[in-house]
Parts: C-alpha cells; sequence; structure tokens
C-alpha cells in the first residue's frame, strides 16, 4: 500500500478501537499488488465492497462491521459469510502491513463462524508458538468461491452505491490516529516477539548438552533471534526462528551406551578395588604404628574404610567418583551425558590425588616389603569406565 493509503487504513483501525465501523476486503488477482481492505465509519458496506473489488478486479470478497480491543479483532460480516481460507488471506496481510490482530468473525445472525482463539485452544505450547509464527507468511491458496455479494446482488439490492459523500479533510486527525495506531501496534508487536523469544529460548535450553561444536552454534542463532526481536523486525525474527527450527531438527543424535560393556567395565573396577584392599590388608599384619592419623586409620578401620571417606587415603574423592556412578545409573537418558561429564571430572581429580599424594606412594613403595597398588588398577578401571559411557 502507498503511504496515504496505509495511514488511512491505520487512522481507519484506530477509529475501530472507539466505535463500530464499517469495512469491505478483497485479496488482490495479481500476487504482485497488494490486497484491498477499507475501513471507514460512515460509507456503508456495500458502497466500500464495490470499492474494493473495482481495486482487485477479484469477486473473492467479504464486507460488514468491525471493532478492535487491544489485540482482538471483531468482524461481522453481511452477505455470505466469509471462508477460512479469505479469513486466512485477510490476516496474511494485514501481518504483511505489520498490523497483527486474533480475527473473530460472526454472520449476519451473530454465529461465530471463525475464531483464531478456537484453532489456538488447547495447542497454546512454546512448539505450537513457534511454528505457527513461522509460517505466519506462508502462501495461503485457496479455491473455493467466496463473494459476499455478486454484482447482479449489489445491482439490485435498491441501495445507493454512489459515492455522494464528500469527506472533510481530516488529513491532521488521520495522521494522528494512524500514529496512535502504530504505537498501538508496535506494543501488540513488542509482546508478540518477546513471547516468541521466550518460546524459542525455553526450546534451546532443552536441546543444550549435547555436543559443545552444537551448542555454539545453537547459542550464536538464539542471539541473532534475540537482536532482532530487540530491533522489533518481525521478518528478521520469523527468518531467525525459521533458521532455528531448522538446526534444531539438526541436533545430533546421541551414540547409545552399550549396558554390557558398562556393566563389565563396572564390575572390574570393583575387582581392581577389592584386589587393592587385600594389598592394604596385607600391608596391616606388619604394620605397627606410624605418625601419619590416615595410617593408623588403616590400621583401625581395615582396608575397605582406608579408602572411603575424607580421613582416608582417597580423601573421599573415591566417594566423588562412586557417587557420580550411581547418579548416571539413574539419570535419565537426556540428561546422562551432563551426568558423565560430571563424572569424568570427578575421576579426574582422583587420578591427581593419587598421583601426587605421598602416602600414596608411600603405601606402595613401603619399607615393610608388602607389595602395594593403588594407582594403576584403580585408574585403570575408572578410564575404561569413562570410555564405555561417553557418548
Amino acid at each position: 500500500m502507498d503511504p496515504k493509503e496505509l495511514q488511512q487504513l491505520k487512522a481507519g483501525i484506530q477509529k475501530a478501537r472507539k466505535q463500530e465501523v464499517n469495512f469491505a476486503y478483497s485479496p488482490n488477482k495479481n500476487p504482485k499488488e497488494d490486497d484491498a481492505l477499507m475501513i471507514h465509519p460512515r460509507k456503508k458496506p456495500k458502497m466500500l465492497l464495490v470499492a474494493v473489488k473495482k481495486e482487485t478486479q477479484n469477486p473473492k470478497s467479504m464486507c460488514g462491521v468491525v471493532t478492535i480491543k487491544s489485540k482482538e479483532m471483531t468482524i461481522e460480516c453481511v452477505g455470505k459469510p466469509p471462508t477460512q481460507g479469505l479469513i486466512k488471506m485477510m490476516r496474511k496481510f494485514l501481518i504483511s502491513q505489520k498490523l497483527n490482530f486474533k480475527i473473530h468473525v460472526k454472520d449476519e445472525e451473530g454465529n461465530t463462524v471463525h475464531s483464531d482463539h478456537a484453532e489456538e485452544e488447547g495447542a497454546e505450547t512454546p512448539d505450537h508458538m513457534l511454528d505457527t509464527f513461522s509460517h505466519e507468511t506462508d502462501e495461503v491458496s485457496d479455491t473455493g468461491s467466496d463473494e459476499a455479494f455478486t454484482d447482479e446482488e449489489l445491482a439490485a439490492s435498491g441501495e445507493s452505491l454512489e459515492d455522494t459523500e464528500d469527506d472533510e479533510d481530516t488529513s491532521a486527525e488521520d495522521a494522528a490516529a494512524a500514529a496512535a495506531e502504530d504505537a498501538a501496534q508496535e506494543e501488540i508487536l513488542r509482546d508478540k516477539l518477546t513471547s516468541i523469544l521466550a518460546a524459542l529460548t525455553h526450546k534451546v535450553e532443552k536441546a543444550l548438552g549435547k555436543d559443545e561444536e552444537y551448542d555454539g552454534k545453537l547459542r550464536q542463532q538464539l542471539a541473532a533471534v534475540e537482536a532482532s526481536v530487540n530491533a522489533l523486525d518481525d521478518p528478521g525474527t520469523q527468518s531467525g526462528v525459521k533458521a532455528m527450527l531448522a538446526l534444531l531438527a539438526q541436533a545430533p543424535t546421541p551414540e547409545k551406551v552399550d549396558q554390557k560393556e558398562v556393566f563389565a567395565a563396572i564390575k572390574e573396577f570393583q575387582v581392581q578395588r577389592a584386589n587393592v584392599e587385600t594389598e592394604i590388608g596385607s600391608l596391616l599384619a606388619k604394620l605397627k604404628a606410624h605418625s601419619d592419623p590416615r595410617m593408623r586409620l588403616i590400621q583401625a578401620k581395615g582396608p575397605s574404610q582406608a579408602l572411603t571417606g575424607a580421613a582416608s587415603v582417597l580423601q573421599g574423592n573415591l566417594d566423588a567418583v562412586l557417587g557420580d556412578l550411581k547418579d548416571w545409573g539413574a539419570a535419565d537418558p537426556k540428561q546422562k551425558v551432563a551426568v558423565a561429564k560430571k563424572l569424568s571430572a570427578s575421576i579426574t581429580t582422583l587420578n591427581k590425588h593419587m598421583a601426587s599424594d605421598t602416602l600414596i606412594n608411600l603405601l606402595e613403595k613401603n619399607p615393610l616389603g608388602v607389595t602395594v597398588s593403588i594407582k594403576k588398577p584403580i585408574e585403570a578401571a575408572l578410564k575404561d569406565i569413562e570410555q564405555k559411557i561417553s557418548i
């Protein structure tokens, strides 16, 4: 639409926010040309209908009265009720002019023939919201016959369809109304895009954690959408949402963990741990006294207690590994990757402790001549577990 026509349309919409006004709509046969939508407080619906049909050269049309409250546009049609296709074409046209409304249509008897709320009832989930938004301006195909009144019916209506009214020069008033409508539409658009961003963010957060490179792409695309939302760029946001949904559809499929191999690795770890306890138990037979309290703990509580607990040889690091391993086994499949990373970090901490702790070195190279091997068997067994659960 040219700027003057758009200003008149916005002025009419602003009037519809205050009172019931007449309207007529017809989609243009030429897809490269704009549809015709006229809103006027005084001109009769049939008069407006003649004008829009003349402009579009298309019999598809509807007319009646319209009222607007916030984001809701309610249409009461006269003549033949419009098909769903015609309503969708009108919504598409409004969106193309950056005018966003939920549309509700009634026939001459006041019966509801269409309601955007009814279409969305029970489906206002983040996924539904994103899918609807990403397809808002897709092409609408409609092969039905949609004509509020034929030319013959209009001619036979007995009404004068000649435009004999002399409109007063209300350019200043229309400009003010158009500016007010722009402000109202900006607020509607801001609410809409903010909701879309929140839904998209929720979906992205659920998808994170599968792969570091993939996570980086998700965050980068989300930042681009957020920039479009902050700029109130509706087409840019829509394009970004489509790109994000396509990226989410390409989420890497996690490899399946072989549970038998994991079980075998855990069993081998238990065997190696038992061997370590046995060797420490052999040392107890010759251990009499030592200045290190942990050595006395070994003597007092036995080999098993020597490996677990904060005051043990392994200073609680083995407990952390065992706890994370248990958490991994009980975790939801979607959380196993995150828990596996936590387990890997605990294993790294334990290995660093075993490599640097002087007491462990003393136990393995004790002056009593007893063979004790702690680091190698536990480290090897945990490495095998780590490899088996990594996906």
